[in-house]
């Protein structure tokens, strides 16, 4: 069966192949002669190459260098083919944003009839953050066509139909949203915050668009503070003095670890003997049965009754309704994971990996604090390297061993950074991270002294740049693809007007 890799290395290979037998040399050399971003490209595979010189794992310095080769060659391509017309660029990008669409219902489908189906496995066929970076440029090719005068971007509708096209583009950009609010996507999210923000400097009427920009985040932010504040509203059962005996004469145990979720002590007034006893009269599912294959559905329990400001014991269960005890048994550990307001729910899951962090220091399965973890693993390796690095291939080893120094929970398990900044920095050392930096910096800027960069390429950039932040997004061929696809697309700078380069 042909994996989502497999295709993105024929359709890549395929692509280079068709551009190697088409010919015009001549007219390809010229294109490409003095690219700045060439130049950038060719040191960073001539610094893979060298690195294999310091490295001692040399399968993985293939895998390194392999990585390299389809962002050289499907730049090279894009550089050097002349730019489809505006017509045929309309249709591209539109065929982009269905596909998207039709992603997108997919998942919606899968969620929706698949129970306790993983938010990282909504969508199948790829990583569901690499599928929300092209969720946001699918929103913004959207509100730039039909809101901007962009020809870069096509509308959904003609312009005959002015009206119909804004309901249906309003329509898709919400639909997205709400999408990537499913897949608790924090990445999605910072993207569309910088994104936004640096297409606006690019439009006419900048400061009408920024008044709107500051008036969505603040009133985003104003929600988070309510939730925040939501969550740590300590409820009467925290702040009275603790019991120790239940209604029935039974002892609590209280751990008083402070992990806090709902405003409550999650694991202070404990009787599971209690709990576990009423349990099994109000259900026929076992507290020892595993939710997901992995978690026992006991935790579970006692999360759903701390949440609900109740005491883990036979009084809590027994004051449950029906309907409480059935999310229970479908791994609902918190009634706000099971409320339709999907950014409350992405607040209360990131409030409470803070909290483990917070009295455990646990990072395992937390998304962001796993990538924080390993940043700070990223930046002792380049403290110990800081020259040369680690080598193409040595990247995985070292990781490992410094988080082992750190007594991480998530050492040995051959992670990288999580960061395509901190990845590059590690490999190589800090002087070439910053030959690197110059140069693509050098190409960036020429590239905007020929001509203003138009709007949609704007936020191409800084959807790739705002996502190596948070991701290897260039470590893997779907973000190599993405981060090389839209240069074909990118209207010309040249005199010589569309259709060249």
């Amino acid at each position: 069966m042909l994996t989502t890799q497999g295709l993105s290395n024929v359709l890549w290979v395929v692509l280079f192949g068709n551009w190697l037998l088409e010919g015009r040399w001549r007219e390809k050399w010229q294109m490409a002669k003095g690219s700045p971003l060439l130049l950038a490209l060719a040191v960073l595979l001539l610094l893979h190459l060298a690195g294999w010189l310091w490295s001692s794992n040399y399968p993985d310095a293939w895998g390194m260098t392999e990585k390299v080769l389809p962002l050289t060659a499907m730049l090279l391509v894009g550089i050097t083919t002349p730019l489809p017309q505006p017509r045929q660029r309309s249709v591209i990008l539109g065929i982009y944003i269905l596909t998207v669409l039709v992603v997108s219902v997919i998942g919606v489908v899968r969620w929706l009839t698949i129970p306790n189906l993983p938010y990282n496995d909504i969508i199948p066929y790829i990583s569901h953050i690499r599928f929300s970076l092209n969720c946001c440029m699918a929103i913004f090719i959207v509100g730039i066509g039909q809101w901007t005068a962009n020809s870069g971007c096509p509308r959904l509708l003609p312009i005959a139909h002015r009206r119909l096209s804004a309901v249906l583009s309003t329509a898709v950009i919400l639909w997205l949203l709400s999408f990537l609010l499913l897949q608790r996507s924090y990445t999605a999210v910072a993207v569309l915050v910088v994104a936004s923000l640096t297409a606006i400097f690019t439009l006419r009427r900048r400061w009408l668009w920024l008044a709107v920009w500051l008036v969505v985040v603040g009133t985003a932010a104003a929600f988070v503070v309510s939730g925040c504040r939501s969550y740590y509203r300590m409820q009467p059962i925290a702040t009275a003095p603790l019991a120790a005996t239940t209604p029935n004469g039974n002892a609590y145990e209280h751990r008083q670890d402070g992990l806090i979720e709902n405003g409550n002590y999650v694991y202070n007034y404990l009787c599971l003997d209690e709990m576990r006893t009423q349990w099994q009269r109000r259900s026929t599912v076992s507290c020892d049965s595993l939710v997901d294959g992995s978690y026992c559905l006991e935790s579970v329990l006692i999360r759903y009754l701390n949440a609900l400001g109740l005491p883990k014991d036979s009084a809590g269960v027994a004051a449950m309704t029906a309907a409480q005890v059935a999310e229970v048994e479908r791994g609902v550990e918190n009634p706000v994971y099971a409320s339709h307001n999907p950014f409350k729910k992405m607040l209360y899951v990131m409030l409470f990996e803070y909290e483990n962090y917070r009295c455990y220091r646990a990072v395992d399965g937390f998304t962001m604090l796993q990538r924080i973890e390993l940043w700070k693993a990223a930046l002792r390796v380049t403290a110990t390297h800081p020259w040369i690095g680690v080598g193409t291939g040595d990247l995985h080893d070292a990781m490992d061993e410094a988080l082992a120094e750190m007594q991480s929970p998530i050492a040995g398990r051959r992670l990288l950074p999580h960061n395509q900044y901190l990845t590059y920095l590690a490999l190589f050392g800090i002087p070439a991270f910053i030959v690197l930096a110059v140069l693509f910096v050098r190409a960036l800027v020429l590239r905007r002294r020929q001509a203003p960069l138009p709007t949609i390429t704007v936020v191409w950039l800084t959807i790739i740049l705002v996502s190596c932040l948070t991701e290897n997004t260039l470590g893997s061929l779907i973000g190599v693809l993405f981060s090389t696809w839209f240069y074909g697309l990118t209207p010309s700078p040249s005199p010589q007007g569309e259709g060249s380069r």
